[in-house]
Protein backbone atom coordinates (compact mmCIF):
# COMPACT_ATOMS: atom_id res chain seq x y z
CA UNK A 1 0.00 0.00 0.00
CA UNK A 2 1.12 3.61 -1.07
CA UNK A 3 1.79 6.33 1.46
CA UNK A 4 2.31 9.79 0.36
CA UNK A 5 3.92 12.68 2.50
CA UNK A 6 4.17 16.43 1.69
CA UNK A 7 7.81 16.88 2.70
CA UNK A 8 6.65 20.97 2.55
CA UNK A 9 10.37 21.77 3.79
CA UNK A 10 11.89 20.26 0.75
CA UNK A 11 8.87 21.08 -1.42
CA UNK A 12 7.94 17.71 -3.02
CA UNK A 13 5.75 14.62 -2.45
CA UNK A 14 7.74 11.96 -1.47
CA UNK A 15 5.64 8.13 -2.53
CA UNK A 16 6.90 5.57 -0.17
CA UNK A 17 5.61 1.59 -0.25
CA UNK A 18 5.92 -0.06 3.38
CA UNK A 19 9.78 0.47 4.25
CA UNK A 20 11.05 2.37 1.51
CA UNK A 21 10.67 5.68 -0.59
CA UNK A 22 9.98 5.11 -4.39
CA UNK A 23 9.14 7.93 -5.71
CA UNK A 24 9.21 12.00 -5.57
CA UNK A 25 7.18 14.82 -7.12
CA UNK A 26 9.15 18.17 -6.71
CA UNK A 27 6.79 21.32 -6.77
CA UNK A 28 7.06 24.73 -6.16
CA UNK A 29 3.51 26.34 -4.51
CA UNK A 30 2.61 30.07 -4.13
CA UNK A 31 -0.92 31.80 -2.72
CA UNK A 32 -2.24 31.22 -5.94
CA UNK A 33 -0.97 27.95 -7.61
CA UNK A 34 0.70 24.58 -7.33
CA UNK A 35 3.29 24.00 -10.13
CA UNK A 36 4.57 20.07 -10.42
CA UNK A 37 7.94 20.12 -11.71
CA UNK A 38 9.90 17.35 -11.69
CA UNK A 39 8.67 13.71 -11.04
CA UNK A 40 11.44 11.26 -9.86
CA UNK A 41 11.54 7.18 -9.19
CA UNK A 42 13.49 6.12 -6.83
CA UNK A 43 12.57 2.71 -7.21
CA UNK A 44 13.14 1.45 -10.62
CA UNK A 45 11.13 -1.67 -10.41
CA UNK A 46 7.53 -0.64 -11.29
CA UNK A 47 8.92 3.23 -11.96
CA UNK A 48 5.31 3.85 -14.01
CA UNK A 49 3.46 2.62 -11.51
CA UNK A 50 4.96 4.34 -8.88
CA UNK A 51 5.10 7.55 -10.78
CA UNK A 52 1.58 7.23 -11.54
CA UNK A 53 0.08 6.77 -7.73
CA UNK A 54 2.35 9.68 -7.21
CA UNK A 55 0.78 11.95 -9.49
CA UNK A 56 -2.57 10.51 -8.45
CA UNK A 57 -2.15 10.90 -5.02
CA UNK A 58 -0.51 14.69 -5.83
CA UNK A 59 -3.75 16.03 -7.73
CA UNK A 60 -5.89 14.71 -4.88
CA UNK A 61 -3.99 16.41 -2.14
CA UNK A 62 -3.84 19.76 -4.45
CA UNK A 63 -7.76 19.73 -4.94
CA UNK A 64 -8.29 19.29 -1.28
CA UNK A 65 -6.23 22.87 -0.65
CA UNK A 66 -8.51 23.95 -3.78
CA UNK A 67 -5.36 25.66 -5.22
CA UNK A 68 -4.72 25.81 -9.04
CA UNK A 69 -2.15 23.75 -10.48
CA UNK A 70 0.00 24.21 -13.25
CA UNK A 71 2.23 21.03 -14.73
CA UNK A 72 5.78 21.77 -16.55
CA UNK A 73 7.21 18.02 -15.96
CA UNK A 74 7.33 15.79 -19.13
CA UNK A 75 6.77 12.85 -16.75
CA UNK A 76 3.89 14.03 -14.94
CA UNK A 77 2.51 15.45 -18.43
CA UNK A 78 2.87 11.94 -20.16
CA UNK A 79 0.85 10.32 -17.26
CA UNK A 80 -1.91 12.51 -17.48
CA UNK A 81 -1.91 12.14 -21.15
CA UNK A 82 -1.82 8.53 -21.19
CA UNK A 83 -3.78 7.47 -18.03
CA UNK A 84 -7.62 7.69 -18.43
CA UNK A 85 -7.90 7.75 -14.22
CA UNK A 86 -5.48 11.12 -14.08
CA UNK A 87 -6.55 12.52 -16.83
CA UNK A 88 -10.55 12.43 -15.83
CA UNK A 89 -9.01 14.08 -12.63
CA UNK A 90 -7.55 16.74 -14.22
CA UNK A 91 -10.82 17.02 -16.18
CA UNK A 92 -13.15 17.08 -13.38
CA UNK A 93 -11.34 20.29 -11.50
CA UNK A 94 -12.96 23.35 -11.87
CA UNK A 95 -11.61 26.24 -13.88
CA UNK A 96 -11.25 28.24 -10.22
CA UNK A 97 -9.71 25.48 -8.46
CA UNK A 98 -7.52 24.06 -11.04
CA UNK A 99 -6.41 23.97 -14.79
CA UNK A 100 -4.61 21.53 -17.01
CA UNK A 101 -1.68 23.13 -18.74
CA UNK A 102 1.82 22.49 -20.03
CA UNK A 103 4.02 25.21 -19.08
CA UNK A 104 8.11 25.00 -19.75
CA UNK A 105 10.84 26.81 -16.89
CA UNK A 106 13.07 28.89 -18.71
Amino acid sequence: MYTLLNNSEASKFDLYLPGHLVASLHYTITPGEIMFVYCEAIEPLDSDRHCRELLRLALEDSLNRRIPITISCPIARKHIDSDPVIGAQMQALPKSVGRKHERTLD
